[in-house]
């Protein structure tokens, strides 16, 4: 049985001695700054509360699309088929007459009405007709008045087939022999889901931007004020002078992103709590899952704010850099949200990547499978490695020091 080497073990202990003494000296020097305190953890809840407006404004839009909204339409030949008109006066839709189709042109092409209907002649004297509907689709807000005329318009339809079907005597489904009883094994589709699609590429922002200006300040923030120099004066390796500076860095990320991530699960409750037509959130575990796969990220994010921050020659320098720094990762996300794609084993391999896939999957409640969480979190931790591996190396070159 061999002795213990306690000369290792007092090195070990007091290099994580030192390193804890960085750490609470830069967390204690971030936490001094209430300013830049209170709107780093205001930042977090600027995405969630967008994308919670836009959840709130798309379900009172459909919700209005299913009640009764009053409007007005010009009609050329109402009187061709008093049949339609009683219709959709029963509909709260006001009638205009116009003489010609030229005259309901003009009106609505001068903004006064936003659809016309024009009724031929032969509707008098035929149960088959065709109506031309006049659309001007320039402009957003006649389009759901569009679409209601012409759902109401449809329901016509199927009360006067339902009627020749019963003189007939036929079932009212007799033209469809062969019926279709869908079964949906995920969510349906719902206008909601566009938005939940855009809470992975928004959460990886966040964490990307989280603790940047910690970051930039004990590294080249520091130099710039010549307080780095006495710290590196100090008996500490430069490594886990570095570490401590990231250990911080990453502690703040972790606030940011959790309070980020918690504010879309909040805000997402409450906007679809107003309407009864938007799909729920995922459940409450499947947010916090989002910021467990979220902890890689937070990683390979400090190291590479450290990377660029050691590097650069003065602060405003590392501030344009690391302000473009999120877009990277965030801007497939945003294609994303058009197109999603489904995570594959090779694809949750490559790192940063691997988590925006996963992210993707929860963030319209589809699960996860722990081999692809596992293979998504060890290549981006090894990457992150690498990264902070480099990064130290480039702290101990003395003339990273003397830039400026």
């Amino acid at each position: 049985m061999t002795a213990p080497d306690y000369k290792k073990e007092k090195i070990a202990t007091g290099r994580m001695a030192r390193m804890i003494a960085v750490f609470k000296k830069e967390m204690r020097d971030h936490l001094r700054d209430r300013r830049t305190l209170l709107l780093a953890l205001i930042y977090p809840l600027l995405a969630p509360a967008l994308v919670a407006g836009g959840l709130y404004i798309a379900g009172t839009t459909i919700q209005s699309e299913r009640t009764a909204v009053a409007f007005n339409v010009v009609v050329v030949g109402g009187a061709n088929s008093p049949m339609l008109t009683s219709h959709l006066e029963k509909n709260e839709i006001t009638i205009i007459e116009m003489p010609s189709a030229e005259e309901a042109k003009k009106q609505m092409l001068e903004g006064d009405m936003p659809v016309g209907l024009v009724i031929p002649i032969e509707a008098k004297n035929e149960k088959e007709f065709s109506v031309q509907m006049l659309m001007n689709l320039s402009r957003v807000s006649n389009l759901r008045l569009t679409a209601r005329l012409e759902n109401v318009i449809n329901q016509l339809n199927a009360e006067l087939g339902k009627q020749e079907l019963n003189r007939a005597g036929l079932k009212e489904d007799f033209a469809r022999p062969i019926k279709i009883e869908d079964i949906s094994i995920t969510r349906r589709p719902n206008i909601a889901t566009f938005f939940y699609n855009m809470m992975p590429p928004l959460i990886i922002f966040m964490v990307f931007l989280g603790g940047v200006h910690l970051a930039i300040d004990t590294t080249v923030g520091e130099r710039e004020r010549g307080s780095l120099e006495p710290l590196l004066l100090s008996p500490v390796e430069r490594w886990i002078l570095l570490l401590a500076k990231s250990s911080a860095a990453m502690v703040f990320t972790a606030i940011t992103s959790f309070i980020n991530i918690i504010a879309f699960y909040a805000f997402c409750w409450w906007a679809v709590s107003y309407s009864e037509n938007l799909a729920h959130p995922p459940a409450w575990y499947m947010f916090i899952l989002m910021f467990v796969i979220s902890l890689p990220l937070m990683a390979i994010a400090v190291a590479l704010q450290m990377s660029i921050a050691v590097i650069t020659r003065s602060m405003k320098e590392a501030q344009i850099y690391l302000g473009l720094l999120p877009l990277v990762p965030a801007l497939p996300g945003m294609i994303m949200v058009f197109k999603p794609l489904s995570p594959g084993n090779l694809d949750v391999a490559i790192p940063v990547f691997g988590q925006l896939l996963l992210l993707g999957r929860l963030s319209i409640g589809e699960p996860v499978y722990a081999m692809q969480v596992l293979t998504a979190s060890a290549s981006t931790f090894i990457a992150a490695g690498a990264i902070f591996w480099l990064a130290a190396r480039w702290f101990k070159r003395e003339k990273m020091f003397l830039l400026g």
